[in-house]
Parts: C-alpha cells; structure tokens; sequence
C-alpha cells in the first residue's frame, strides 16, 4: 500500500470534519512538503528491516569477518613485513645442482698423455671436445645428453693395425649429470648397443663402474673396456684386439689414482 496516498486521504479526511482544527494553509503546506520530501527506497528499507532482525550469532560471523577484510586490506596496503616475520628463505642448492670437484684443467693430468704416460706406453693419437665424447657412443643410437657437457679428451696408445689401448675421459658440470652420462654410455655398451657382455664383478672403481668384453664397437673381435665416474667426471680404459688385460687394468687403476 502506498504510505503518500494513505496519507494524504487521512488528512483530506481530518479536513472534512471542519476547517476548525487548524488553519487550511498549514495542512496544505505540509502537504506539499511531503510531496516533495524524498521517500526511501523499497530494497534500502527491506535491506535495513534485515539487519534489525538479523540474531545476535548472525551480527557477530558478520563482524568478524568485516575486521578479516580490513586486516587483509592492511597487509596488502603496508606490506607483507610489517607485524609479521620476514619472507621465507629460498632454499639452499642441493648437492645436485653443485657444481662438480674437477675442471676440464684436470683432464690432461688425468688421462693417459704424452707428457704423462708410465714408460712402455705411447700415446700416438688425441681427440677433446665433442669429437672425443662421441667415439665411444654408438652411431645411430639416442644421443647423449650435452646440457651439461664441459669437455672431453681421449689418446690411442700403443695403436696396431691388430689392437692397442684407449685413455678416456669425459667432464660435465655436476656430478648429478656426470652419473646420467655413466648410465647412458652403460646402457649403450651392453645389449641395447654395442651388445658387450657386462661383468658380473664390480670392479670397484671410483663412485661407481663396470666392466665390459666382447666384440669392440664393431672393429675388433675382443675388447675388454671398464667404466667408471668420480664425482662430476666419467672415465675409460679400453684395450682392444690384441691386447694384455693386465695392462688394461693397469691404465684404469693409474687413472682412477690421479682422480684422488
């Protein structure tokens, strides 16, 4: 129902009962200041009638949560470091992404070198770099992992038309990706690759090796290669055709010592 119109008939009424109960000019005028008088709206009334009946527990959840949004308001406006502890450290490296014990400035007294080699063994030939890290990979296999290649160096010693003997090394960054490139060139020795027999004897070489014989990368009919990885660094000692194991072994052991 319509309070203005309620209104004004209640009125008009009152003046039909006589002129006498106040002077016409006074009624009409507080007529038309109510004409002219702004009237609250419909969704404003209903929305104050709510929180007049709204109970107590239903004033208090709204409160509560009126004094969250202002202290996330503040926290935002002030910053995150005032009042409150400072933000969290970020964490410290993991030894995995370390970066590895060795160089490629320790490769050359490492390995098996002109300058370097025990008497009764020459070094007749020399590969670094890239070049020597894919000699003992298998041409036309998955490629290897070079993100965190650093350098590589190989020598043919004591090199025959018949056989002869290999010093390699190979330096990535870390040792974590060092021991990815161990069990990839691993895998590529045995029978997904260069189809080697692997040794059932660990031959107890640095962090971590094998040992392999057979054919020799499809040259050679006998090889006998060992594996191996200190820290951020994987080795090898080859002899193919014909070759003395004990010799072989003895190149693998001279290495693995100058790695101490």
């Amino acid at each position: 129902m319509n309070r203005s119109r309620d209104f004004d008939e209640t009125l008009r009424d009152w003046l039909d009962d006589g002129a006498d109960h106040a002077p016409e000019r006074f009624i009409w005028a507080a007529l038309d200041d109510v004409e002219r008088s702004a009237q609250r709206g419909a969704w404003r009334v209903s929305l104050e009638e709510r929180f007049v009946n709204m109970k107590p527990a239903v004033l208090v959840l709204v409160t509560t949560a009126a004094i969250i949004v202002a202290i996330a308001t503040y926290q935002l406006v002030v910053g995150p470091n005032v009042g409150g502890p400072g933000p969290t450290p970020s964490p410290t490296p993991s030894s995995q992404s370390e970066a590895g014990r060795f160089s490629a400035t320790d490769l050359p007294s490492i390995i098996v070198t002109a300058a370097n080699a025990p008497e009764g063994l020459a070094v007749d030939a020399s590969e670094f770099g890239e070049a020597a890290l894919l000699v003992p990979l298998r041409p036309g296999g998955p490629p290897i992992d070079q993100a965190a290649f650093v350098d590589a160096r190989m020598t043919n010693i004591n090199s025959t038309e018949t056989g002869g003997y290999v010093s390699w090394a190979a330096l990535f960054e870390t040792a974590a990706a060092a021991e990815v490139a161990f069990g990839y060139i691993v895998n590529e020795h045995g029978s997904a690759g260069w189809e080697m027999e692997r040794s059932s004897v660990d031959p107890g070489l640095g962090d971590e090796s094998a040992s392999f014989t057979g054919a020799a990368y499809n040259i050679f009919p006998t090889n006998e290669t060992y594996l191996w990885r200190v820290d951020n660094l994987v080795l090898a000692a080859v002899g193919v055709g014909d070759f003395d194991a004990g010799q072989v072994r003895s190149i693998a052991d001279l290495m693995d010592s100058r790695t101490q």
